[in-house]
């Protein structure tokens, strides 16, 4: 490829303050945003934006935060059609969504068995036409890494986040990328470094969510680092699918999460 030359401007301080771009999940997300959505095993981690995704079509809050109500894109390349769509009537139920007013806020591409790309990611977008979405969700992010590339390598990643971060700002959609953590014991790992692969997968987006297994039964640790927003504390979520929610008076700490139970001490032989 051959170099280009950076466009070169004189720095021009306006008079007023700039305004950030439009908020889609004030305190988490923006248009042209892209935000890493990372939970451990068997957390609920599709439940919980299954039910983001109901609180955008409604305009409503979601675990404290309010969503801007907007068009989504779903494209779930894990789940076959009918599962996902017996946990989106679920949710949908749960909440009161009206089924016509769903179908018209809410799009979606089952692609299980095809490989998607970024590419095509890309063209359906552009296909779409700025600012149709304020929401696309790609679930799950590690079936669109190209083959050939490494998950753990910092260049590999980047490179791809670079294109994704083209797309969302071509269509002007926060886009959600539903990651997996790694095994294993995570409560000691800075927020940043939660998320299977490279490094720069945590550092290469807007927003960083994560959600860590927490000690009480049913619930998860929500932590976030984002960099439009004002720093966000720990919030314990309860998971009951096809309900998720928050609950400020019910005493839990954020901080108790989790442990695995210690190995057993073998017998000394007599």
């Amino acid at each position: 490829m051959e170099p280009r030359k950076f466009v070169i401007e004189p720095l021009v301080i306006p008079d007023a303050e700039p305004r950030l771009r439009p908020p889609v999940v004030h305190g988490l997300l923006r248009r042209g945003e892209v935000c890493n959505w990372i939970a451990s095993p068997k957390t609920g981690k599709t439940w919980m934006v299954y039910s983001l995704m109901s609180a955008i079509v409604r305009g409503a809050v979601w675990c404290g935060h309010k969503c801007e109500r907007g068009r989504v894109l779903l494209i779930d390349n894990e789940l076959h059609p009918e599962t996902a769509l017996n946990r989106l009537w679920k949710v949908a139920w749960q909440d009161g969504l009206d089924r016509i007013d769903l179908a018209r806020q809410v799009d979606v591409a089952f692609i299980r068995g095809t490989r998607g790309s970024v590419e095509d990611l890309e063209h359906t977008l552009r296909e779409a036409g700025r600012a149709t979405y304020s929401l696309v969700i790609v679930d799950a992010f590690y079936r669109f890494i190209p083959a050939g590339s490494d998950e753990n390598s910092n260049s590999d990643m980047t490179a791809l986040y670079n294109h994704i971060d083209q797309i969302a700002s071509v269509s002007e959609a926060a886009t959600l990328l539903v990651h997996h953590s790694t095994k294993g014991n995570q409560s000691g790992k800075e927020t940043m470094d939660v998320g299977a692969g490279a490094g720069s997968i945590g550092r290469a987006t807007d927003s960083h969510v994560v959600f860590l297994r927490h000690e009480t039964e049913g619930c998860v640790t929500m932590q976030a680092k984002c960099r439009s927003w004002p720093a966000l504390a720990p919030k314990v979520l309860h998971v009951d699918p096809p309900r998720v929610w928050h609950d400020e008076k019910d005493g839990l700490d954020p901080s108790d999460l989790w442990q695995p139970p210690a190995p057993k001490k073998r017998k000394a032989q007599e």
